[in-house]
């Protein structure tokens, strides 16, 4: 999913670079229709579902209402790249000579490279999912909830890390940072740790879940809403002795604490920190980050 993003955003920005380099190619004015067109046709091609389906939909007053207003969006859009590019022309002094299709099939050609990256259906996807979201959360912030409430939102975050589940072992740290903060968008802290704490409880868990309970267990925002909870010591118990989660929690927990002194009191004491020292002593990258952690605890500890 990163890398179809990625190709989404590559696409975009191919298709806004269009009339920004028709502005500084000296185009006139009169090619912004044309621009305006395939800023309409990306719309089209890609959100199908915000546009009428049927011709009954199109005789709709509110269909055209839409239409005109995403004309005029668009109308703005090009315009605004347009002007900046005939700016640039004229503050920087270009004279850059551009074929005169160039700008007009750079942004023709990003719509189907955006269509293949990103199809239809998973922006309708989103959008349902963005809204059954907002719709639960919603309710489960209703005050006086009851049993059946938190249960459904458990079921709801339970639902909403399950792609955590699927990510290889080798996921880079900032996939799995992504996914967080997009989780922490939908979920309270506290909702998000417990969700990522009993997925860890399936036999087929993997390590990139594990990795992202030790990221979400040393976050600030997690130990601001889980005071007395002890999510760093949770997060050093999954870690158990795999050299690269100790070293990953070790330079979290350190963070945290040169961040927010509070959590000194939820993060493990020396005496823990020390024995995984000592066994891991022949590792030089979890001693070196587990010596850091605990000459930081060894600062805060009068703080307590």
């Amino acid at each position: 999913m990163g890398i179809r993003l990625r190709i989404l955003q590559i696409a975009t920005v191919c298709l806004y670079l269009g009339p920004l380099l028709a502005g500084v190619g000296g185009y006139g004015w009169l090619v912004v229709p044309v621009f305006v067109a395939i800023f309409l046709l990306w719309q089209i091609v890609l959100r199908p579902q915000d546009w009428p389906q049927d011709l009954a939909e199109w005789a709709q007053p509110d269909s055209w209402l839409a239409f005109l207003t995403q004309v005029v969006m668009q109308i703005l859009l090009v315009s605004v790249c347009f002007g900046i590019g005939m700016g640039l022309t004229r503050v920087a002094g270009l004279n850059l000579h551009l074929p005169f299709m160039g700008p007009i099939m750079l942004s023709l050609l990003s719509i189907p490279i955006a269509r293949l990256a990103w199809p239809p259906q998973r922006a309708a996807e989103l959008d349902a999912f963005l809204e059954d979201a907002a719709s639960r959360i919603e309710l489960a912030a209703m005050p006086g909830q009851d049993a059946e409430k938190q249960a459904e939102m458990r079921l709801f975050a339970a639902r909403l890390t399950e792609p955590l589940s699927g990510l290889r072992d080798a996921t880079p740290q900032a996939e799995i940072e992504a996914h967080l903060a997009a989780l922490q968008s939908h979920l309270a802290p506290d909702t998000l740790l417990d969700a990522l704490h009993d997925r860890l409880a399936s036999p087929t868990a993997g390590r990139a879940l594990r990795r992202a309970f030790i990221l979400q267990a040393t976050a600030p925002v997690t130990v601001e809403a889980c005071p007395g909870r002890a999510a760093p010591v949770k997060a050093l118990q999954v870690a158990g002795d795999d050299p690269e989660l100790l070293a990953l929690f070790a330079r979290r927990c350190t963070e945290l604490l040169d961040e927010h002194a509070d959590a000194w009191g939820d993060c493990p004491n020396d005496g823990a920190l020390e024995a995984l020292r000592a066994t891991h002593a022949a590792n030089a990258p979890v001693a070196e980050a587990l010596s850091g952690l605990i000459a930081r605890n060894r600062a805060l500890a009068p703080l307590a």
